[in-house]
C-alpha cells in the first residue's frame, strides 16, 4: 500500500495540513532551515511520519543561501518548484541573495518563511515564550525581499492554507516563472485545521504566452530577406525542446547563433551554426538581430547594431519588465516560449540558395575560429584547467559552473548539461546549485567548478555537510588565484593606465593567505586535494572522479592557478 496523505484523512492542524498540501502538490523536497517558529511543523511531521503519511522529504540546509541555490539547482534540472522554509525575518534576511539569482533566473520555488508569533500571552498556542520574539519582529516583513518575488502573502487563518498553497504555486509556475513568498505565523499553524481539503489544487498555472502571428508573420518576412541573420541567447537552451527549436533555425535558414554569457546551452559547442561566445563582431554586419532568451544581448559601450539592422526579441518576458533599465533597441518583441514560438517562426520562412551558401561560409569560418581557440597551454591558468576538465566529460555528466571555465575549450554536444549562474551575479550559488543537480539526477556525475572567492561564499561547511547527510557526491573543482578577479578586472577597464594596474596585490581584490580549500572538504568526509604543477592536475582531477564515481563520496580539487592579474606594458 502507498502511505496516505493528511489531506485523505484528517489533518489535526494548519501546518498537518500544510505539508500534506505540499506533497499531494508535486512538492518532492522541503529545504528547511528551522528556527524557533518550526515547532508546529516539527509536530506535524512527526505526527506524519507515525501515521505513515506521505509527505516532503525534509532536506537539512544548515545555511538559507546554500539552501536556495540548492532548491534552484533542482528546480533548473527537473523544472518541478519545490519548497523552502526559513526561521522568520532573520532567515529571509539570509537568503536574499539567492533568491535574487532565482528571480532572475525564472525559477519558480515556494518560499516559505515563520513570522514572529502574533500574540503575547501565552493563552494562545504558538504564542511568544522566548525573548528573541519581541526584536525579531517587522513591520513589514516581506519588503526586503518583495520587489523579486512575483507574490507574497501571510497566512492569517488556517482555512486559507489551501487557497495559499495552491495559489503560491500556480503564480510561481506560471510565465515568467519566478518564486514567491509565504510567511507562516506560528499560531496560524498550530490552530485546528477546519474540515478537509480538496484532492486536486483548486488553482493552476496559466497557460503560456503565445506569440502574435502578424508578429510572427513580420520576423518570418524579415528572416527570409536578411542577407546576415544573427542569433544571440544566454537563457535559450533552458530546455531539450527549446534547444532543438534554436538548433533547427539555426539549420534551416543559416542563423549563426552566440551564446553571449550563457547559463544554458541551445546548440552543440561543435554545431556548424555554434558562431562562438562574443557577439559584438558579429553584430557590426549583421542585418536582422534575433535576441532569444537573452537579458543582455551586447554591451553598448562595446557597440551595437548598426542602424538599418532590424532587432527583434523573443521570450516569454521579452522586455524583462523587472529590470529598472534596459535599453536595448527593439524593432519587434515576440512574447512566447522559445519552443514554440521559433517552430512557428521556421514554419513561416523558406529556405533559400542564400542560406545554403550563408550556411557552409559561416560554418568553415566557425569550425575553424574554434581550432584556433583551443589548445592550452600546459600552464596553471583558468583556460588550461577547463581543458583538463573538458577530458572528462561524458554524456552523463552535468557541469554547474560559478564564472571561472574558459568556454571555448569546452565540448559540450547535448542539452540541458550545462548550468551556469544568474546574471544578477549574486555570489555562493554554485555548491548548493550542484547539490540540488545530484538531487535531481543521482545517476549523473556532477561537477561543479567555481572560483576560490565564490567557493567561501557559498557556505562551504555547510555545503559539504549536505553532500556527506545526503549522499550527494560531486566533484568541486576550485579555480584558486586568490583574488577577487572580477573587482580587478573592472577596475582594469575604467583605468587602464591607474596606479592599481600595476600593482602586485591592488586594493580590495587579493584573497591572501589563501586557505586550505581541500581540507574544509575532508571535514565532511570527503576527498580533498591542492594541485599546484600543471603536470599533475590532470591525474588528481582523474583521482577525485574516481573518488566521486566509485567510492560515492564527494571531492574537491583546489586548483591553484598562476597570477596572471598585473597589467604588463
Amino acid at each position: 500500500m502507498h502511505p496516505a496523505h493528511p489531506v485523505e484523512s484528517q489533518p489535526a492542524t494548519a501546518a498537518e495540513a500544510y505539508l500534506g498540501l505540499l506533497a499531494a502538490r508535486g512538492v518532492e523536497y522541503l529545504f528547511a532551515n528551522g528556527g524557533t517558529d518550526f515547532a508546529p511543523v516539527v509536530e506535524a511531521y512527526a505526527r506524519g511520519k507515525s501515521l505513515g503519511w506521505r509527505l516532503p522529504q525534509p532536506v537539512i540546509v544548515p545555511h538559507e543561501n546554500m539552501g536556495v541555490a540548492m532548491a534552484h539547482g533542482y528546480t533548473m534540472v527537473t523544472g518541478k518548484a519545490q519548497a523552502m522554509m526559513v526561521h522568520v525575518g532573520m532567515g529571509t534576511a539570509n537568503s536574499i541573495n539567492g533568491l535574487i539569482n532565482a528571480a532572475r533566473m525564472n525559477i519558480p520555488m515556494l518560499f516559505t518563511a515563520g513570522r514572529t508569533p502574533l500574540t503575547e500571552s501565552g493563552a494562545v498556542p504558538g504564542a511568544r515564550n522566548n525573548y528573541i520574539h519581541w526584536a525579531q519582529e517587522h513591520f513589514d516583513q516581506g519588503a526586503m525581499l518583495r520587489e523579486f518575488m512575483k507574490w507574497d502573502y501571510e497566512l492569517k487563518h488556517a482555512e486559507q492554507v489551501e487557497t495559499a498553497v495552491d495559489r503560491a504555486l500556480a503564480i510561481a509556475s506560471s510565465e515568467p516563472q519566478g518564486p514567491v513568498y509565504l510567511t507562516l505565523p506560528r499560531e496560524v499553524l498550530a490552530s485546528p485545521f477546519p474540515g478537509k481539503v480538496s484532492s486536486g489544487a483548486t488553482q493552476v498555472s496559466a497557460s503560456p504566452p503565445t506569440a502574435d502571428a502578424d508578429a510572427l508573420e513580420e520576423v518570418a518576412r524579415l528572416l527570409a530577406h536578411a542577407e546576415r541573420p544573427l542569433l544571440i541567447t544566454a537563457n535559450g537552451g533552458r530546455t531539450a525542446e527549446a534547444s532543438k527549436a534554436i538548433t533547427h533555425l539555426a539549420e534551416s535558414f543559416g542563423v549563426p547563433v552566440v551564446h553571449y554569457r550563457p547559463r544554458y546551452l541551445a546548440l552543440s559547442t561543435e554545431h556548424p551554426m555554434h558562431a562562438g561566445w562574443e557577439p559584438h563582431a558579429l553584430l557590426k554586419e549583421a542585418d536582422l538581430v534575433l535576441c532569444v532568451e537573452c537579458d543582455v544581448p551586447w554591451i553598448p559601450a562595446q557597440g551595437g547594431p548598426k542602424p538599418e539592422a532590424k532587432v527583434v526579441h523573443i521570450g516569454p518576458d521579452p522586455l524583462y519588465a523587472r529590470y529598472p533599465l534596459r535599453g536595448f533597441r527593439t524593432d519587434l518583441a515576440l512574447t512566447g516560449l522559445v519552443a514554440p514560438t521559433l517552430a512557428r517562426l521556421a514554419e513561416r520562412a523558406h529556405s533559400t540558395a542564400m542560406v545554403k551558401s550563408r550556411f557552409d561560409a559561416c560554418s568553415k569560418q566557425f569550425a575553424a575560429e574554434r581550432r584556433k581557440a583551443r589548445g592550452a597551454p600546459a600552464a596553471m591558468s583558468a583556460k588550461y584547467t577547463s581543458a583538463c576538465i573538458n577530458k572528462l566529460l561524458d554524456d552523463d555528466t552535468l557541469l554547474v559552473n560559478e564564472y571561472p571555465l574558459v568556454l571555448e575549450e569546452l565540448e559540450i554536444r547535448s542539452p540541458c548539461r550545462y548550468y551556469a549562474s544568474a546574471p544578477a551575479g549574486g555570489l555562493g550559488w554554485g555548491l548548493g546549485a550542484a547539490l540540488g543537480a545530484k538531487l535531481a539526477s543521482p545517476e549523473k556525475t556532477v561537477i561543479c567548478c567555481i572560483g576560490d572567492g565564490a567557493y567561501m561564499f557559498g557556505n562551504p561547511t555547510a555545503s559539504h555537510f549536505v553532500s556527506e547527510a545526503m549522499q550527494l557526491p560531486v566533484l568541486f573543482v576550485v579555480f584558486n588565484n586568490a583574488r577577487w578577479a572580477a573587482v580587478h578586472r573592472s577596475t582594469l577597464a575604467m583605468y587602464p593606465k591607474g596606479v592599481a594596474a600595476g600593482m602586485k596585490e591592488p586594493p580590495f581584490a587579493t584573497l591572501e593567505p589563501s586557505p586550505r580549500f581541500e581540507k574544509t572538504v575532508e571535514a565532511s568526509g570527503g576527498y580533498g586535494v591542492r594541485v599546484s604543477d600543471a603536470k599533475e592536475l590532470l591525474p588528481a582531477l582523474e583521482r577525485a572522479l574516481q573518488v566521486v564515481r566509485q567510492e560515492k563520496r564527494q571531492a574537491l580539487v583546489n586548483v591553484c592557478l598562476e597570477a596572471s592579474y598585473v597589467k604588463t606594458s
